[in-house]
């Protein structure tokens, strides 16, 4: 096999390979922005799509199951509390093998009165036939 037919089968195998993990970091920033979109809307309930039913999120008060998160955010938004508009900023996805991937970054949440919350996050997604689900957040 002459050097140009094994460079170009050596490209092609290059580019396969970065593909998936190409698509994984995309479909999980997606998933991200689509997150954002909906707090920022205020359709809490259409959030629960994003999330596994078995997620938690680990915080400074421990564990938190996705009832627990909702049940939260259920009551501070019909006390009329201002839950804040959602962004995230230096993302980075990194892709685990096997249908699970992890993002980290900062999200800042911005109120009303002009202050903000910014913080880091990390967060491990599965992929369902539904698309990236969330299933353990750290923040």
């Amino acid at each position: 096999m002459n050097l140009s037919c094994r460079f170009t089968i050596l490209l092609c195998l290059l580019i396969l390979s970065a593909s998936p993990r190409a698509d994984t970091r995309e479909e999980i920033r997606v998933a991200l922005d689509y997150y954002a979109e909906l707090w920022n809307e205020g359709d809490f309930e259409a959030l629960r799509g994003y999330y596994d039913p078995a997620f938690v999120q680990i915080t400074t008060r421990g564990l938190e199951s996705m009832g627990q998160r909702f049940d939260d955010i259920n009551a501070l938004s019909g006390a009329g509390g201002d839950l804040g508009d959602l962004d995230y900023n230096n993302v980075t996805v990194q892709p685990l093998g096997n249908g699970h991937a992890m993002a980290y970054g900062q999200l800042r949440l911005q109120f009303k009165d002009g202050s903000s919350i910014e913080t880091w996050f990390s967060t491990v997604y599965e992929k369902t036939p539904f698309g990236w689900k969330a299933i353990l957040t750290h923040q």
